[in-house]
């Protein structure tokens, strides 16, 4: 799906459909959609911008950040993005960001990628340490296994053979 520029000077352009997993380019070991991803939005030209609005909604499938379980998040998310062309702001060599510049995507040619926008505001929406619940275990550090499924007989604490005689004065010391 693609937003052509070119028809704003008419008017407001309102678009609403799909689009597919394999436009976004995730890596399905690190997410994987789990629905449809349905797309609602208006884009206008406004002077030298182009701002699109819009919503996107779909399921995601995420690893488990502790033990690597896959976890489901609903992603339903609202959007206000403005855009410039590259030929009305010219990016060659080294130049300096002003703060406009950062709250601001460009394109290049007469095109909006859709699937571009939609990329950004899934990962936008996604947590930072996806977990599958509260009280996860996680994965034992030593042999592997998950620690919500069965425990291990691992010791828990490992001591770095250089603070071994520290550790030794301590335990001395305890009363």
């Amino acid at each position: 799906m693609r937003i052509d520029v070119r028809e704003l000077d008419l008017g407001p352009l309102a678009l609403k459909g799909e689009i597919l997993e394999s436009e976004l380019g995730f890596d399905p070991s690190e997410i994987r959609v789990l629905g449809r991803i349905v797309v609602d939005l208006t884009a206008e030209r406004q002077v030298l911008e182009v701002r699109i609005r819009g919503r996107l909604t779909t399921d995601v499938g995420l690893p488990c950040s502790r033990c690597l379980e896959s976890v489901q998040f609903p992603v339903a998310t609202e959007f206000d993005q403005f855009y410039e062309s590259n030929a009305e702001h010219p990016l060659h060599g080294e130049i300096a960001l002003h703060e406009r510049d950062t709250e601001i995507g460009f394109f290049s040619g007469d095109f909006i990628e859709v699937s571009d926008i939609v990329r950004e505001q899934i990962l936008l929406s996604l947590p930072m340490k996806p977990i599958c619940r509260e009280d996860c275990k996680g994965l034992c550090p030593h042999c592997g296994k998950n620690r919500n499924l069965s425990d291990c007989n691992c010791e828990s604490v490992l001591v770095d053979p250089r603070l071994l005689q520290l550790l030794k004065i301590k335990n001395r010391m305890t009363f």
